[in-house]
């Protein structure tokens, strides 16, 4: 072929791939672009589904069974929450594995707002070290998204003990070779654990004896044939009132209304404490958006003058809370516990 016909051939195969190399280098560069706001939007929350929730009813899971203090507490909760929502707010109970199976079926639900649980002290703080197979993990299973009250433990004796008070419940213990010894609803219970760090923060021996029930514990006290042991205020209220049981100290911080003249036992052990919470959680990596709905809400109505009595009656206190305080507060005692459990050579089964 001619060099002056071949020439301009060649100048326009050249700009032809030079062409063809901008638009294939553009076309890559947009298709990046592309699949990234693809994964974006495909990895990130759903805004509708949060703007729209609650579209349907929420289940609200009790792990305990029906007529305890977490259920007697649940209840108003979830009814309030229904007429703060505009949506049913089912109570299901869930009980066995010391609050471990109903823990673990909030923990293991989607996290999209339609299923909440309440946790406590035993399914968050203390159930974890009893157990060798735990179904979730505490911290990292669950959305907190606020506490909802506290509540403490009253030291009550029978009335034959010669002791009036923490000082002298402490020398009559000292003087017994075996210690005294305390009834609880079982092993691994709270007032087992609170018996347990009263031992060793006094340094006192104290023989423990498990009962199935706080019930047949406290009768135990009553009839002498256990001399003390812990029990919540709404637990043993009617029986210091009547003068079946004398109450010794309490394990929060200040006196509770329920029990006036019943000093704290850091009066006396300055370290000593005990306080106990119900909170509310979801399964981790709920939107921030409804944790934000849930959390002011919640704080709504536990802030309620009727609410704040319901609970003050039982002997319990009323929070306000952050998500991130219930955080904490887990934290803080499953560590706490955790100690407890390890040194006084208990080990899960």
């Amino acid at each position: 072929m001619p060099q002056n016909v071949l020439l301009p051939i060649l100048d326009i195969k050249r700009a032809w791939w030079r062409q063809s190399k901008v638009f294939i280098a553009t076309s890559a560069k947009l298709f990046s672009v592309v699949a990234s706001v693809f994964v974006f939007l495909c990895s990130a929350p759903t805004p509708s589904l949060a703007q729209g929730w609650p579209s349907q009813p929420i289940k609200y899971i009790v792990p305990f069974p029906p007529g305890g203090a977490t259920d007697i507490i649940s209840r108003p909760i979830a009814e309030k929450l229904r007429e703060r929502l505009g949506q049913p707010v089912i109570i299901e109970n869930i009980g066995g594995g010391g609050g471990s199976i109903g823990a673990a079926r909030v923990a293991h639900s989607p996290p999209d707002g339609y299923v909440v649980g309440l946790g406590n002290s035993a399914t968050h703080t203390i159930t974890p070290h009893l157990l060798s197979k735990v179904p979730y993990d505490p911290v990292t299973d669950f959305t907190p998204i606020a506490i909802l009250n506290e509540y403490v433990l009253v030291l009550v004796v029978n009335p034959s003990l010669p002791v009036q008070d923490m000082k002298q419940f402490l020398a009559l213990a000292r003087s017994k070779p075996n210690g005294l010894n305390y009834g609880s609803a079982g092993a691994g219970s709270s007032q087992h654990l609170a018996g347990l760090l009263l031992g060793a923060q006094a340094d006192l021996r104290l023989v423990h004896v498990a009962y199935k029930g706080s019930g047949p514990a406290l009768a135990d006290v009553v009839a002498g044939h256990t001399d003390w042991m812990f029990g919540t205020i709404s637990e043993v209220l009617s029986l210091v009132q009547s003068g079946k049981l004398r109450p010794i100290g309490i394990t929060g911080r200040t006196t509770d209304p329920l029990m006036p003249g019943v000093p704290p036992i850091r009066d006396t052990l300055p370290n000593y404490e005990v306080v106990g919470f119900m909170g509310l959680f979801g399964p981790a990596k709920m939107p921030t958006s409804i944790v934000a709905r849930l959390n002011t809400e919640v704080n709504a109505m536990m802030s309620a003058p009727d609410m704040v009595q319901r609970l003050t009656t039982l002997g319990m206190r009323a929070s306000i809370s952050t998500p991130d305080d219930l955080a904490a507060r887990v934290k803080k005692d499953f560590s706490i516990w955790k100690s407890v459990i390890t040194n006084a050579g208990i080990k899960p089964e």
